[in-house]
């Protein structure tokens, strides 16, 4: 007969809320062995709360593999993450959500289909405790949650270039991770340019929403690649990934062209001087 070690609850803060009010619902961890990955669905009766925003910001998780997001007010909310060394411990956050009381009545909020792994090198699924919880939405607002002032922007990140034939068929990519631990990373962007940031005036970037891994969109590798990590309050930290070649391919032929042009045209021009000077 197995043992559990890992439980995981779900916490709310405030614990009385009413109509229109906000509520934060944080997912715990508590483990007497260390643990390193977790996974699984957050669920939650749509008809009562709305999901309006995820932080991630005080996680134990270091690299999440599919990132907790609001894709859909009516949609379980997918996670799955690794914490490289492990976590042992108690009230370790995995990540928190805000939700919008839509009516009042009882909101079951609960987790589905968790699995912990142990962090013993084989990667062995550990027994796991699941506590749901039950929130009352009363018909009059009582306050609901307030999320602190953020003027903190994301922390340095770098971005580590790679190649895999299994992944995008062979094309470049760019992986990385922002931290923050205020309202937590929001969104990525990224811009990739050969004008010089100080030409941006004239000819400003184009800047599109991304995720990591990001496929380069110059595979030669001629650009600078610029990456914005923005948080939920709106603070950004930008990273840059520096151009790893000066010419294409195809311009390097060109410039070398143009550059014997020249000099056999240099040539014809002297060897004429020489042969009217004789």
């Amino acid at each position: 007969m197995s043992v559990s070690a890992a439980t995981l609850s779900i916490q709310a803060t405030p614990t009385t809320i009413g109509v229109d009010d906000v509520i934060q619902i944080s997912i715990l961890v508590d483990s007497a062995i260390p643990v390193n990955a977790f996974s699984g669905a957050l669920i939650y009766p749509a008809t009562i709360v709305e999901p309006i925003a995820v932080s991630d910001g005080n996680s134990i998780v270091n690299m999440w593999i599919t990132r907790p997001t609001v894709s859909d007010a009516s949609a379980q909310i997918l996670f799955a993450g690794i914490t490289p060394g492990g976590f042992s411990g108690n009230n370790g956050i995995l990540f928190s959500v805000l939700f919008k009381a839509k009516k009042m009545g009882t909101a079951k909020v609960s987790l589905g289909n968790i699995e912990v792994l142990r962090n013993d090198g084989s990667g062995g699924s550990e027994p796991t405790t699941i506590k749901s919880l039950t929130i009352s939405v009363g018909l009059k607002s009582s306050g609901g949650y307030t999320e602190p002032v953020d003027h903190t922007p994301p922390e340095l990140f770098i971005a580590y270039l790679g190649t895999d034939p299994q992944l995008f068929d062979g094309r470049s990519y760019l992986a990385f991770m922002a931290v923050d631990k205020g309202t937590g990373v929001d969104h990525y962007v990224a811009a990739e340019s050969r004008i010089p940031s100080f030409l941006w005036l004239f000819f400003p970037p184009s800047w599109h929403t991304t995720v990591s891994p990001y496929v380069l969109s110059d595979q030669n590798f001629t650009s600078t690649v610029y990456l914005k990590a923005i948080d939920r309050a709106g603070n950004e930290r930008l990273s840059v990934f520096p151009p790893q070649h000066l010419f294409t391919p195809y311009e390097k032929v060109v410039f070398l062209a143009i550059l014997v042009g020249a000099v056999l045209l240099w040539q014809r021009r002297w060897g004429r001087r020489l042969k009217s000077n004789l």
